[in-house]
């Protein structure tokens, strides 16, 4: 999309007064077209003409009011609010800086570099929404964040484009917000049209789909499948292209214009005939009727299968009509076509399943198992910016480029203008060699990301060279050089690679210039295994499949210009073969290829890029590839590890020796015991040289936990710390990369977990580990609560519990009260009266019980039986419970609490409770000095920063025991100062609870209420007006007698609930402090704990 939508610009535009702009235009018109004015300002500093260029620009064109003349609203040299800085403009709105302004002089060519300096001083203005980032001759505006900008050159800028700037940066617009509101217009705008495509698309790929099945029932339905992506493939292309001016304006339109006239004058042919005959067009450029170029590239090659099926002329006829009234080329963007094709890719996999005959899950594609999301735009932006970006900002430092002495009309001798010429042919010849990997491309979000970069790039080499030789800029038509050198790509699934070849199609397509055939570049396979009796035909060989990255190989150096320049076309005609009378304009309106004077072989031992997000799926769910993964040798690979841990390894063994890769991956591998192999691999393998903790938020409908980690494939022979930034606890933005977060340095060793922190936090670990000893070496045991496999069956309400034992008076002896993981509270229980069918296999002295015995027990479970023999999590019998080791216990003493937990939620049990997999229980000594040490702040806070496997968004955090065993315990001398307020918590706690629950009972017999919402059930905490509300909700109408005899009631009850919860609280805070003097925390270090 860009910035903004087209349609929603259209709009705008028609607002602004005509007669104001076209004196507005005159007036730039003659002064930045003035050939004399842009040589003088080409030929300032930034500091002779930055006063001028306020003027000229936003003074007397935009209608700002400039400091110091009175009720100004622009100044020059604004100082930040945090330090002395200062930006070189601000624009002021109502006292509050709105927009920031920085200004290079022509010499900075590349206003990339500026947009850090920028952004920081719009990080010092909390108001600021805009950032203008300007070398005089080239403007860009970016709007909050980094991640779109656009921008204007003003000295050859169209009327057009002048109105777009008018509307974007006049004093009138800035004031009104108007840019913004664009914004905000477009992205609900480009929201409105994803959707509504999505759904045309979508119904025309199952309607397609079906069609196909029924009319060719010769092929089965899994090539049918394949082959209906491909077609749909090269419709999209068909839409695309007759938008884009590929070919012909409503080419579509028109083939079935001429399929109808056909009918009319009974000559019918079916509508796929002639779609197949464009296609063939497309293929070889041959036509009579239309004008088609040979695109080719390998989309619309003859295919047997394609060529020869049947499609209903009706369904065909009412879908491309349809798809072709979208505007592919103002309405849609590669980036909306992302997000399409992602999706698509979820229903593909549905649809599959259903062909292989797997079960599927409505509520969860198979994608999103598999921990398949679409990237977002800031985050493929931020990775290729600090791998490929990092890469080519070294090469031109080691080549010594500095834009600043490729300066216009700079005087210099012939040998110095040809050696800085060298440079930039010898950059933009390394440029065509290096090679950049995405080993789980998906529809390619990532290599469209890198191409975007690549040709940035080579247009600033141009820009430079232009500025260098006193020449217009000649744009180079590199994008199929690019695809051709430089993008790599491999996913397992086949459509996600047509996809991917798609959308870098539909990215570089130019009119009358062949396609790029992509599949020497963009491949199917499985990344990670190479076995072909592992993966049969999936298995993936990187050195046989890329030879061009890792063999030794032979390549022309290619070089193409659009012939424009004189010379060139002197050069390209000169060299033409004769050709007699032929007509020469329309062959030099094809590039002209140059290729160097002699081969050159280039050594490659691997990619000098990899990046990507890795699927993210835990290995134990693939069961059976698990297996054939373990045996590969990956010294990442643990029975509970992430399939992405393998990704690092995989991407570090295909990276070059000082290669850069770049991952987003989950994050819980820095913490989580499983990704002890990792950690080590890493700190053993790679210099990592930034870490960047995201947090939950990033991918749309996936609650996953994320991090960006870039590495460069050597070993330090000194360990450096590395950067290291925390996002977790931010609010979510849609930018990061150039808003001042504190940079931590982390220099993590060997398979210690990786803890982005400051001085402090850091120094808060070291001390609780120095005084502490590891909860592994403690008399405890941690277990899961009980794994039945199917709760439906074996946890029944007490209901059916009385039922049970009406029919069989036996049925109680195996009938225990059970918790789930929602009914453990801190230091509490709220039960609800549910009852686990303890049918139980035996261990030692307990003997196995027979289902036999207990007849009604039996029919109840019989009931469930398709479920209870599926399950995995069964005994001896699809009746009994697994095996138990540790079933006893729970009638021990012991500790027990919820695993997914906003705060600590531990308490202790005597009642014999049991509780399912949702909970968990600890059994051994000091357990009630334990349950205060595990509801404290610092335990939490410990557990999610130091030794948890990272936080579950808005879920809060997991609590699992393996993290606790590396949690430092501290046993006091005397316990008994924390076993009092345990147990003060406990009775407390029960005191609160019975009296609510009393208050609770009171309004549902009153006013016959079923079920009471969760603010009635927390009635203390509510005002009397607020409870009343509630009441309302539930259609209760108090009459004013009934009003005053419950007001009463109420505050009198009010009073003595919150009397006993302050004293909770106050106990709460209590033992806080006697945890902090235990394990000596400062009082700074007890604020970060508590903050």
């Amino acid at each position: 999309m860009g910035l903004f939508q087209n349609t929603v610009i259209s709009k705008y535009l028609k607002s602004l007064d005509k007669q104001k702009l076209s004196i507005a235009y005159t007036k730039f018109k003659d002064h930045f077209f003035n050939p004399i004015v842009q040589e003088n300002i080409r030929n300032s500093k930034e500091e002779q003409y930055q006063e001028g260029f306020f003027n000229d620009l936003f003074v007397n064109i935009l209608g700002y009011i400039k400091n110091p003349t009175p009720n100004f609203n622009i100044t020059t040299e604004y100082k930040n609010v945090k330090d002395s800085k200062k930006a070189d403009g601000a624009i002021i709105i109502n006292e509050k800086v709105i927009a920031v302004i920085e200004l290079k002089g022509t010499d900075a060519t590349d206003l990339n570099k500026v947009e850090e300096q920028a952004f920081g001083y719009k990080n010092n203005q909390p108001e600021c929404v805009y950032i203008i980032t300007s070398n005089f001759e080239k403007l860009r505006i970016y709007i909050e964040n980094a991640t779109e900008h656009i921008e204007f050159n003003l000295f050859k800028i169209s009327e057009t484009e002048f109105q777009l700037l008018y509307l974007c940066l006049s004093y009138d617009s800035i004031k009104n917000d108007v840019p913004r509101k664009i914004k905000i217009e477009s992205l609900s705008q480009e929201d409105i049209v994803t959707k509504k495509l999505y759904n045309d698309y979508s119904l025309f790929k199952r309607e397609l789909y079906q069609n196909l099945i029924s009319l060719n029932t010769q092929y089965n339905t899994l090539t049918l499948f394949n082959k209906s992506q491909k077609l749909l493939d090269r419709f999209l292309f068909l839409f695309f292209a007759e938008d884009r001016a590929l070919l012909p304006p409503n080419s579509v339109r028109l083939i079935l214009s001429d399929w109808k006239d056909l009918q009319e004058r009974d000559a019918y042919v079916p509508l796929y005939d002639r779609f197949k005959q464009y296609f063939g067009y497309l293929n070889t450029g041959e036509s009579k009727r239309y004008v088609v170029y040979a695109y080719n590239g390998g989309l619309f090659k003859e295919d047997v299968i394609l060529d020869s099926v049947k499609i209903d002329d009706d369904l065909l006829y009412k879908h491309t009509l349809k798809l072709s009234e979208y505007d592919f080329n103002s309405e849609i963007d590669v980036n909306i076509l992302g997000h399409i094709f992602e999706n698509s890719l979820n229903e593909l996999d549905e649809i599959k399943a259903q062909i292989e005959g797997q079960s599927i899950d409505k509520t969860k594609s198979k994608r999103k198992k598999d921990g398949v999301f679409y990237t977002p735009k800031y985050i493929t932006k931020y990775i290729v910016d600090n791998t490929v970006g990092k890469l080519c900002n070294e090469k031109k430092i080691e080549l010594q480029i500095n834009e600043q002495e490729y300066i216009t009309n700079k005087k210099r001798k012939k040998n110095i203008t040809q050696l800085l010429l060298d440079k930039l042919n010898t950059y933009r010849d390394w440029l065509l060699q290096i090679t950049i990997c995405d080993p789980a491309c998906g529809s390619g979000a990532f290599l469209n990301q890198a191409l975007d970069f690549l040709i940035a790039e080579h247009h600033y080499m141009d820009e430079l060279q232009a500025k260098l030789l006193g020449e217009s800029i000649v744009f180079n038509d590199i994008e199929n050089s690019i695809l051709e050198n430089n993008l790599f790509g491999v996913d397992i699934n086949e459509e996600s690679v047509e996809i991917a070849k798609l959308s870098l199609w539909l990215r570089t397509a130019q009119p009358k210039r062949k396609l790029n055939d992509l599949s020497n570049n963009i491949k199917c396979g499985n990344s990670l295994i190479d076995d072909p009796l592992v993966a049969g035909e999936k298995a993936f060989n990187w050195k046989i499949e890329f030879p061009q990255v890792f063999n030794s190989f032979k390549y022309a150096e290619k070089h193409k210009n659009y012939a424009i320049d004189k010379d060139i076309i002197a050069s390209g005609v000169l060299n033409y073969p004769d050709q007699g009378d032929y007509d020469y304009k329309d062959e030099l309106c094809e590039p002209i290829s140059h290729y160097g004077l002699n081969n050159k072989t280039h050594n490659k031992h691997g990619f000098d890029i990899v990046i990507g997000n890795p699927p993210y799926v835990q290995l134990q769910s693939l069961k059976q590839l698990s297996k054939d993964l373990r045996k590969l040798e990956y010294v990442t690979y643990e029975k509970t590890t992430d399939l992405y841990c393998l990704f690092y390894e995989l991407g570090r063994k295909i990276l070059k020796q000082n290669g850069l890769l770049g991952f987003i991956t989950s994050n819980k591998w820095m913490r989580a015991n499983y990704g002890k192999a990792l950690r080590q691999y890493i700190t053993s393998n790679t210099s990592p040289y930034m870490l960047i903790n995201l947090g939950a938020g990033v991918f749309e409908g996936a609650t996953v936990d994320s991090n960006i980690l870039l590495f460069n494939n050597k070993i330090e022979k000194i360990e450096k710390p590395f950067s290291a930034i925390d996002l977790s606890k931010e609010k979510r933005i849609n930018d990061f990369s150039l808003f001042e977060y504190k940079k931590n340095k982390i220099n993590p060793k060997g398979d210690e977990i990786w803890i982005i922190g400051n001085d402090f936090e850091q120094g808060i670990k070291t001390k609780i580990e120095r005084i502490g000893k590891p909860l592994k070496e403690w008399n405890i045991s941690i277990n899961y609560g009980i794994k039945t496999g199917f709760n439906e069956a074996f946890v029944i309400d007490k209901t059916t519990k009385e039922n049970l034992i009406k029919e069989d008076s036996k049925s109680a002896e195996i009938l225990v009260p059970v918790l789930r993981g929602r009914d453990i509270k801190r230091y509490l229980i709220e039960y609800a009266d549910l009852w686990l069918i303890n049918i139980h296999n035996g261990y030692k002295s307990t003997h196995k019980i027979d289902v036999n015995d207990y007849p009604a027990i039996k029919n109840h479970l019989t009931k469930y039986w398709k479920q209870i023999c599926k399950r995995y999590d069964k005994g001896d019998t699809p009746y009994n419970l697994r095996n138990c080791a540790y079933i006893d216990e729970f009638y021990k003493e012991k500790i027990i609490y919820q695993e997914i937990v906003q705060q600590g939620e531990f308490l202790i049990d005597n009642a014999n409770y049991f509780c399912i997999d949702t909970g968990r229980i600890i059994i051994g000594d000091n357990l009630k000095f334990l349950t205060c040490l595990f509801n404290s702040k610092l335990f939490f806070y410990s557990i999610k920063n130091y030794y948890g496997g990272g936080g579950l968004g808005e879920k809060g955090i997991r609590m699992k025991h393996t993290f606790f065993i590396n949690f430092p315990g501290v046993l006091p001398e005397n316990q008994q100062p924390f076993i009092e307020k345990a147990d003060l918590m406990l009775s407390l706690n029960k005191e609160l609870q019975e009296m609510s629950l009393r208050f609770q009972r009171s309004i549902q017999r009153k006013f016959e209420i079923e079920d009471l919402s969760q603010k009635l059930q927390n009635w203390y905490l509510l005002t009397y007006p607020e409870f009343t509300k509630e009441l309302t909700k539930k259609k209760i109408k108090l009459s004013l007698s009934q009003e005053a005899e419950w007001e009463d009631y109420f505050i009198q009850e009010t009073k003595k609930a919150l009397d006993i919860k302050h004293k909770i609280d106050i106990t709460d805070k209590e033992i806080d402090q006697m945890v902090y003097v235990l394990y000596e925390l400062t009082e700074d270090e007890i604020k970060i704990v508590e903050v």
